[in-house]
């Protein structure tokens, strides 16, 4: 599809002064795209300048309209000798290709320097021409939207849940080239970044066309990771959930306090997608007024193979990516009478990347699942191919799946995937939540609001027939049906059908045989049914929906473990690593569910674990939302445990536990539904059926959490568990989650925050480490106690280890 690029320079501002003598800069500008160069005229001795140039114009290919970014160099000139960098600006000109209603961007952009960070601004306009191409074979895939969102963006609707699509670029890294040897630090920076660039855009390119492969739209819960592997390249990965998604007009009622979708705006063009007035079927999860006589709009979910097999079977003849209502009607035209219908565990990866759903679209919870597993990256044969890293994550990727099969659930909700390097080590990461997914059968007959193109898609060649015959096979998701059940009930009412269990409450019913557990744990009825079974707690990596009955208010958990490695290569060092991350989650789950349970809670939404490899340290951090669901049981008060020698410590420390559960109890209004905690009737002793079993974790029939402290690092945990809180803290409600769950009253005053801290670490201890952290968020509260009472949402934590005991953390959110 070829296009036109029109670029205008119009002025720039606050530059940084260049020219010694006179205080003042001579600044032009390159405009670059592709192989063509364009320059600006000189504007002398000016910090503010103004060209105001013509449009430079190019014409290109739409690929590298996705590929490439609009390169803007900004020069200071000398007549005798190099032109001295300003700074550069890259433009992603993907936005641009999604709709003719959004062809052009304007603004300001700001000149960013590898060396000396902004360095002023520029005013610049670019335009894009696109001219309609309907080749099948064509490489490009403009058009197709990416939503980096948790979950369905408000105004817009889904019609067809295609499943999940990946894929991995890999490239050499500049900075290992022969070539770095000899060039300027600020050269070998910006040819990385633009290197990062162009990959992310290929990257985008290459899964929009497995997207328009399936017949979607737009990607939602899209995740882009780099993996810088030193000398073995650049590995960029992306991930996500193909979607045929249609604008939507919702009407929302008056409410006194911003839910969920009023504190969203749409930023999406008239045209970008289909313009389909139907009740929104996604979004944050809010209640509707809906007609119940009015017709049901399904999602539709596909069958497809796997996602890396690319071949690009266009749509049917007169549709475009997304859709039209001829070509619904040409799908009406030929009616099946019967239609067989899938189930999702014949997927080869049922994953969905969002992690949060339509109402009615989650039956119940199995908890989260993972896989990890440790590479040697010089043990790639050819590491310009992306083969054996693709082997790598399929591996994962089937163990996940495996794991969910096991919980007796069909699809994984809230999946990520992440990595960790460190010299020739990599550690693979999947995790996800295993959950069993209402999906209710139709045939096409009874699909009168919504017929998927696909199903219409006759097979190219008869050795693909059957493969396309089974990506037309649907399953349907009635989510109307769905809202209007959750509106004609109250959160609060005690009534129950004999089929059909609260609203809330089936969420936590354990999908799995509770005569053939997976794996140890201790069942209880439910709180609100009284009739299924739960689990005492429950872990999720889904965000807190309104289907969710929260008491109280949430707040943010994490555990923190540091330890040392040896300092061994090649595989020892990996099969060192490969022995220790057992016992790492295991650590980091027991600390986890210590910390839940001195909360006074009993679920975690959001759970986000990761492992950083460093060169003498290996740092596990597990970061989660706690919360009190009503359908689970009232947590126990944890039983310590201590040395036989000293009974008397145990004590004191169970005495400081209770105190700790009742502080927090009020701290977090979990005392106003009534519920009382359960005080151990002995402090420090073990019941005697419990004494069979030494484990730290609660097997099945175990009443209490036994925390056992058998040495300093035992009690430096509980100290810090039981600590009062800090006046400082007061005021600020904390989560990682996208909303804060049990508190309604939040207003639209939306500020992003961000803290950086880089040091020594010159211990190996928990404490040290934890308090690293700790001072770090305290810092955070004291920039910003002007603004109390606030909520600080979807508190991102990284951390790394860039040199042998250097720690780096960086905190951000919104506030």
């Amino acid at each position: 599809m070829p296009g036109k690029l029109k670029v205008k320079i119009i002025e720039g501002r606050d530059l940084p002064i260049m020219d010694r003598a006179s205080d003042l800069t001579d600044a032009f500008v390159e405009v670059k795209f592709g192989n063509t160069t364009y320059k600006t005229e000189v504007c002398r001795k000016s910090l503010n300048p103004k060209w105001d140039s013509e449009f430079f114009r190019f014409e290109v290919d739409d690929e590298d309209l996705q590929d490439e970014p609009l390169q803007l160099r900004v020069l200071d000139y000398d007549t005798y000798s190099a032109n001295d960098s300003i700074g550069m600006v890259y433009i992603d000109l993907n936005p641009l290709l999604i709709s003719s209603a959004t062809t052009e961007i304007s603004g300001w952009f700001p000149v960013f320097d590898t060396m000396h960070g902004v360095r002023g601004e520029i005013r610049v306009t670019a335009k894009v021409d696109l001219f309609t191409d309907f080749n099948k074979f064509r490489q490009s895939s403009c058009g197709i939207q990416f939503y980096c969102t948790a979950g369905i963006p408000f105004g817009v609707q889904i019609l067809t849940i295609h499943g999940f699509v990946e894929e991995l670029v890999v490239n050499d890294d500049p900075e290992y080239h022969w070539i770095d040897k000899i060039r300027t630090p600020r050269a070998s920076n910006e040819a990385r970044q633009r290197l990062f660039s162009k990959l992310s855009g290929e990257l985008q390119r290459k899964i929009g066309l497995k997207v328009l492969n399936l017949t979607g739209n737009a990607v939602i819960g899209y995740l882009q990771c780099f993996d810088l592997e030193g000398e073995s390249g650049i590995v960029v990965r992306g991930i996500g959930t193909a979607v045929t998604v249609a604008r939507s007009y919702p009407t929302f009622p008056h409410s006194p306090s911003p839910g969920r979708d009023e504190l969203k705006t749409s930023l999406l063009p008239e045209d970008s997608v289909l313009d389909t007035p139907c009740i929104p079927t996604g979004g944050a999860p809010s209640n509707y007024s809906t007609s119940p006589s009015s017709k049901a709009t399904p999602i539709i979910m596909h069958r497809n193979r796997r996602s890396s097999e690319s071949d690009l079977t266009p749509p049917a003849k007169g549709c475009t990516t997304g859709g039209t209502s001829a070509c619904g009607t040409a799908a009406k035209s030929t009616k099946q009478s019967t239609v067989l219908q899938p189930q999702l565990d014949t997927l080869e990866y049922p994953f969905f990347t969002m992690k949060w759903f339509p109402p009615g679209f989650i039956q119940h919870i199995g908890g989260m699942v993972s896989a990890r597993s440790v590479k040697l990256l010089d043990k790639i044969h050819n590491p310009e191919e992306p083969e054996t890293r693709d082997t790598w994550w399929i591996e994962l990727r089937m163990e996940v799946r495996s794991h969910t099969k096991a919980l007796g659930c069909n699809t994984v909700l809230g999946y990520t995937e992440s990595t960790s390097i460190c010299e020739e080590l990599c550690i693979l990461s999947a995790s996800g939540t295993a959950a069993l997914v209402n999906t209710k059968a139709t045939g096409v007959d009874d699909l009168d609001t919504v017929i998927h193109p696909a199903a219409q898609t006759q097979a190219r060649t008869a050795d693909r027939k059957e493969v396309d015959k089974e990506k037309c096979q649907q399953l349907r998701v009635d989510v109307n049906l769905a809202n209007s059940q959750a509106d004609a009930r109250s959160w609060g009412s005690q009534k129950s059908c004999s089929e059909d269990p609260p609203p809330g409450c089936s969420f936590c019913h354990i999908p799995y045989n509770e005569n053939n557990l997976p794996f140890p744990t201790s069942l209880n009825k439910c709180a609100t049914c009284k009739r299924h079974k739960v689990p005492d707690v429950l872990f999720t990596t889904l965000e807190p929906s309104n289907e969710f009955e929260v008491v109280g208010k949430g707040t943010m958990i994490q555990a923190r473990i540091c330890r040392t490695k040896k300092d061994a290569r090649g595989e020892t060092n990996a099969k060192e690593i490969s022995d220790c991350l057992p016992f790492m989650e295991y650590e980091l789950h027991r600390r986890l569910l210590t910390n839940l349970k001195l909360k006074g809670m009993n679920a975690i939404f959001g759970l986000r674990v990761e492992i950083i490899l460093g060169d003498i340290l290996m740092i596990g951090v597990a970061t989660g939302t706690a919360v009190f669901l009503a359908a689970l049981p009232p947590p126990k008060i944890p039983k310590i445990k201590g040395p036989k020698p000293s009974p008397n410590t145990a004590d004191q420390v169970q005495q400081r536990v209770i105190s700790t559960v009742n502080r927090n109890r009020e701290i977090f209004d979990l005392n106003k539904d009534g519920t009382t905690v359960e005080l151990p009737v002995s402090p420090g002793l073990v019941e005697p059926d419990e004494k069979e079993t030494e484990s730290d974790v609660v097997p099945s029939g175990r009443k209490h959490l036994v925390f056992e402290m058998d040495d300093n690092e035992d009690e430096e945990v509980l100290s810090q568990l039981t600590m009062e809180p800090i006046p400082l803290e007061t005021g600020f409600h904390s989560c990682n989650t996208e909303f804060m769950p049990g508190i309604n009253n939040l207003v639209c005053n939306l500020q992003m925050f961000t803290r950086v801290w880089r040091g020594k670490i010159t211990g190996t201890s928990n404490r040290e480490f934890s308090t690293k952290l700790e001072n770090l968020m305290l810092s955070v509260y004291l920039r910003l106690r002007q603004l109390t009472p606030c909520a600080l949402c979807n508190i991102y934590v990284n951390i790394d280890l860039p040199g042998d005991n250097d720690l780096l953390v960086s905190v951000e959110g919104l506030t």
